[in-house]
């Protein structure tokens, strides 16, 4: 970012004052450590995958289009809050490490959604001025705030619904963040599809295991073991034949909503039992959405899925 100071000399004799301007050079967002103290002017540069156009914008004004894009606007006022706090925290964490020519980019699988104003209102239709301003309250009412460890914006990862309990983060990544940790995550029930189910016949289950391990020996279901769990009930790992599969890699190959699920075996047909959405590690959303329906706030909600982080400005 760049700042442009205007520094008056003041001569004494003919008390002129010259205006000498300079320029000061302050690192970019995303090398400063710790994180800019709490400025509503602040601007961040965004990445649009879908025109390949690179803006700036006041970062608070980009996180109401990342909490519509994220968020059910139905939600809780607290739930909303909650969202805004971790992805501007989130925001903060991909700019110290953005591997592209911006801050952040609206790719949600690289980085995090985002909805114009334009697609807000495709959206909401009739009810756009009352989720913009519902949404808007709750990202100005947190304004600056982030989450923190070690004075640092943590990686505020979030999903839709954990399952129950949410997930490590090294059971799904490798690394153990020590604020990415399995809690339980109640209230989850309630939302639509939190159990889905998806079948295929045993020779489609067959042929898109050996399209990516053709090594696998499959004759028969008998060659697919007990699934390995995770501490919150996620598949690990599954040995089929010979090979051991990752869960995460199972999910992607049948396009599963979580990695908590079951198998079964009847006949010609298999059958996966899912529960849950998303990758389950940090913040539910749902669950959050939960917690705000018993009156917790957003600083509890987010101390609960986010364990032993501070709130910074």
């Amino acid at each position: 970012m760049k700042f442009l100071i205007l520094l008056p000399l003041y001569y004494t004799a003919a008390c002129l004052t010259i205006p000498f301007v300079t320029a000061l050079f302050i690192p970019h967002a995303k090398e400063i450590s710790p994180p800019p103290q709490k400025n509503i002017e602040n601007t961040i540069t965004v990445f649009n995958h879908t025109d390949n156009t690179t803006y700036n914008i006041n970062i608070e004004d980009y996180l109401i289009g990342v909490v519509a894009a994220e968020m059910p606007a139905a939600f809780e006022p607290e739930a909303l809050k909650a969202q805004a706090v971790a992805a501007r925290t989130y925001t903060m964490y991909k700019s110290a490490s953005s591997d592209h020519d911006a801050d952040i980019c609206t790719d949600y699988t690289h980085c995090q959604a985002y909805l114009s104003e334009e697609e807000m209102h495709e959206n909401w239709k009739n009810d756009y001025n009352f989720y913009f301003d519902k949404i808007k309250n709750a990202v100005y009412s947190t304004s600056g705030e982030y989450l923190s460890y070690n004075e640092e914006p943590i990686m505020a990862v979030f999903h839709s619904m954990g399952g129950g309990q949410t997930q490590n983060s090294a059971d799904v990544w490798g690394t153990q963040m020590p604020y990415l940790v399995s809690v339980p995550s109640p209230g989850e029930e309630e939302a639509t599809n939190y159990h889905s189910t998806l079948s295929v016949s045993f020779s489609e289950f067959k042929n898109t295991i050996l399209k990516d391990y053709p090594n696998a020996k499959i004759a028969s279901c008998l060659d697919v073991s007990k699934p390995t769990l995770t501490q919150s009930g996620h598949v690990k790992s599954i040995l089929i034949g010979t090979v051991s599969i990752p869960g995460s890699k199972i999910r992607s190959m049948f396009n599963l909503r979580s990695t908590k699920f079951t198998l079964s075996f009847t006949d010609d047909t298999v059958t996966f039992s899912v529960t849950g959405y998303g990758h389950g590690v940090g913040m539910s959303q749902y669950g959050a959405n939960a917690m705000a329906k018993t009156g917790k706030t957003y600083k509890e909600i987010l101390s609960h899925y986010y364990q032993g982080v501070t709130f910074s400005e």
